[in-house]
């Protein structure tokens, strides 16, 4: 006897889920992004620029002075804001950091990151949807700061003064560019990192090796005699000597920033495609 097909019943009936978009994963990635880290950091740089602005003006007037001569500062908006560049530039940087560690060494050290690797997303797209998120909460760290710096130098930042809120504000973005590129040239790096404590020496070396000009124009500043131009390239204090043009400066060199992170996270998605992910 032949047999008869039976209707299809609409309980019976399976069809295949549709795959998820790109987009979509990128959005569960930045879902499930470290927040933690960056918004401890963002508050602890906003109570040290409270904190330097509270107490470095009760210092006495010979060490506020210092300061000013040997980093040719002319007033005690300039000192302010010295101190708090370098929390700009450190609190930035750490907030992205931490996230970097977990996106990418902390699989790779768990020996997690080959079962990661087998969803149905290539390493470059994998790796892009874990370190922009990261990245783009550095760049929400150093914005955060720019304001905290631009309200606490305000009232430094009257007529005649050597600061004014439009430079304390792009200065601040500048120094969020830098650690933008730090991060950024770390993602490759930390690629072919399996060990935290690696990763986070070589962290740490990354961020301050630009530092490192400022530190010796402090001891030696005859060095940077007779070279204006590589003395504002490379010490901090020279985002107050030109406190003006930073207004407009550090914006553009933050989409600079942004604009060399993405050629850096494609890179280092080619690594990750390369390397072995056991």
């Amino acid at each position: 006897m032949k047999d008869i097909p039976l209707p299809a019943s609409p309980l019976m009936t399976t069809s295949p889920a549709p795959p998820a978009s790109l987009r979509d994963y990128r959005l569960l990635e930045a879902r499930y992004a470290p927040r933690r880290g960056p918004l401890l950091a963002t508050a602890v740089g906003v109570a040290l620029v409270a904190g330097t602005h509270a107490l470095l003006p009760r210092m006495p007037r010979q060490a506020i002075a210092l300061m000013e001569r040997a980093f040719h500062l002319e007033d005690m908006g300039g000192v302010l804001l010295a101190n708090d560049y370098l929390a700009v530039s450190l609190i930035a940087f750490l907030a992205g950091v931490s996230g970097l560690l977990g996106a990418i060494v902390g699989p790779r050290e768990e020996r997690q990151l080959a079962l990661l690797l087998s969803k149905p997303v290539p390493a470059s797209d994998f790796l892009a949807a874990r370190v922009w998120p990261v990245l783009l909460s550095a760049v929400v760290a150093g914005a955060v700061m720019a304001i905290a710096c631009a309200l606490a130098v305000a009232p430094h930042a009257g007529d005649g003064a050597s600061v004014t809120v439009g430079g304390a504000i792009g200065a601040s973005l500048a120094l969020t560019a830098l650690s933008v590129v730090q991060l950024a040239l770390l993602t490759p790096i930390f690629v072919r990192v399996a060990d935290s404590f690696h990763a986070l020496l070589i962290a740490f070396l990354v961020w301050f090796a630009p530092l490192l000009p400022t530190a010796a124009f402090l001891y030696r500043p005859d060095v940077f005699e007779g070279r204006p131009v590589m003395t504002s390239l490379s010490v901090m204090t020279s985002l107050i000597w030109h406190d003006r043009a930073m207004t407009w400066l550090g914006p553009l060199a933050l989409v600079a920033a942004l604009a060399v992170a993405a050629l850096s996270v494609r890179l280092a998605g080619v690594l990750l495609e390369r390397a072995d992910n056991a």
